[in-house]
């Protein structure tokens, strides 16, 4: 077999176990003081790789002001309100040691 006929297998989709963890650690953290929380709602909310929240949710360096405009902008649908308003709070919460 020469590397022309192997394909990469495509990555699996982890929607679902996102929203699960999403809403486990809301459960457990329901002020999501938790980077790590933080950190996976804005991988699942985030409009696109070139925003900051994609940066947050990809190396944890927070531009708070950018991304507290893009929470305030984001359209979610219902059930997922309850993880930018999260979001938000913890955004506003670590603004102080972000830049």
């Amino acid at each position: 077999m020469n590397s022309s006929t192997i394909t990469a297998a495509a990555a699996p989709d982890e929607t679902a176990r996102a929203a699960q963890t999403i809403e486990l650690g809301l459960a457990l953290d329901p002020e999501a003081r938790s980077q790590t929380l933080a950190r996976l709602i804005a991988a699942t909310v985030h409009e696109g790789s070139d925003t900051a929240l994609s940066h947050f949710a990809a190396t944890g360096d927070l531009d708070a002001e950018a991304a507290l405009a893009e929470v305030n902008d984001l359209e979610v649908p219902l059930e997922q309100e309850g993880w930018v308003d999260a979001l938000g709070r913890y955004i506003l919460t670590n603004a102080g040691g972000a830049k």
